[in-house]
């Protein structure tokens, strides 16, 4: 009798161990919950896959979208490049062949004005060559007269020496020939003649 008593007093103690048993139980019935954990693993490392893959694609054609664009703008620059090199050949040839009609014009007014009678003919001429290096400095045509400037070889070409003490020796004395250049294209150098200092003479 008291035996009974005691396990009615006490049924507690063997619930826990009841409700392990349990959650064991079911847990080996029903793995349902793993299973499903693992495959919502799996999704998240697949898309993270694909949008790496994404990502990277993206950057790739982003490269090259970026090369595309600066090589055709260096096609553009180049094409123009070529177009004004190929525009001031012709104009350097064109004008370089209207050199020595440049060259008659200035001769045929520095004879005029001689002539005290010519007036009407020296205003002709100077009105004609002003109108001419007028047209021609549009494109680019600049004069190169070096009197009393220093020798340069990239645009004078020395043809003599005279004695001058006023000038230091190698300055541009006279320019017999003026020359001409097109922008930074020389046409044809200067011709001039140089100063050099006089002997000393001692007795």
């Amino acid at each position: 009798m008291d035996k009974e008593k005691t396990q009615e007093e006490h049924p507690s103690q063997k619930e826990p161990e009841k409700e392990i048993l349990e959650e064991s139980s079911e847990d080996q019935i029903n793995p349902k919950n793993s299973s499903e954990e693992k495959e919502e693993f799996d999704k998240d490392t697949i898309l993270k896959s694909k949008l790496d893959e994404a990502y990277g694609l993206q950057e790739d054609l982003k490269g090259k979208y970026l090369r595309s664009v600066a090589d055709l703008d260096n096609l553009r620059k180049r094409s123009i490049r070529d177009r004004e090199d190929a525009v001031l050949r012709t104009r350097a040839q064109i004008i370089g062949d209207l050199l020595p009609v440049i060259d008659a014009f200035q001769l045929g007014l520095s004879e005029a004005q001689k002539n005290k009678d010519a007036a009407s003919v020296v205003a002709g001429f100077s009105m004609a060559m002003k109108q001419m290096n007028s047209v021609l400095g549009e494109f680019g045509l600049s004069v190169i007269d070096p009197s009393n400037e220093e020798f340069d070889p990239k645009l004078h070409e020395a043809i003599g020496y005279e004695d001058s003490p006023d000038h230091d020796e190698g300055m541009v004395l006279k320019c017999v020939r003026v020359g001409y250049r097109i922008r930074d294209q020389l046409l044809r150098p200067a011709t001039v003649i140089l100063s050099k200092k006089a002997n000393d003479e001692t007795g």
